[in-house]
């Protein structure tokens, strides 16, 4: 009892077939050439990875926390101290990975946190503009305008001047 499933990919061709055995085999067939592979309906159902959030801080390693250093709403600056956090017996500091403003704080004094546990919000300061930046945006706004120099060519070509 298979079932098959087909997807037009640019003329390329997918196939999905899914066996009772809790299995699946997906065959893709491009440039001439049959590719094929096998996998599991519990691979297929796996929590996909998403890229983590930088402002969001999360604990590295089980502990408590110990002290926090911030309140919701101060600004920091790179590598300002957080937080300290006890961990297999040593005292960590947890620093503020870039400038910015602490939005949100999810712990308190006295938490015991488990691996993952998101501790802080930092929203990022935006980033100063570089000199190449700021010179395409100086000549995106110039243009269609003319220079200094091309207006004075104008003014010393144009014709029907009284003198």
């Amino acid at each position: 009892m298979e079932k098959k499933k087909e997807m037009d990919l640019r003329e390329e061709e997918m196939v999905i077939t899914e066996h009772p055995n809790d299995f699946q085999i997906l065959s893709v067939m491009t440039g001439g050439r049959k590719y094929q592979t096998t996998f599991t309906k519990k691979f297929a159902g796996r929590k996909k990875w998403e890229r983590p959030d930088p402002g969001e801080i999360k604990s590295f390693i089980p502990g408590t926390v110990e002290k926090i250093m911030v309140k919701k709403g101060a600004p920091v600056k790179k590598n300002d101290e957080l937080m300290s956090y006890i961990a297999m017996k040593m005292r960590n500091i947890i620093r503020a990975p870039f400038e910015g403003t602490v939005e949100a704080i999810f712990v308190k004094e006295g938490d015991l946190l488990p691996k993952g546990t998101p501790m802080f919000v930092i929203k990022q300061k935006p980033a100063a503009p570089t000199k190449e930046k700021l010179h395409k945006n100086a000549k995106e706004q110039r243009k269609g305008k003319p220079t200094k120099l091309e207006k004075a060519v104008k003014n010393l070509t144009r014709t029907g001047r009284k003198r």
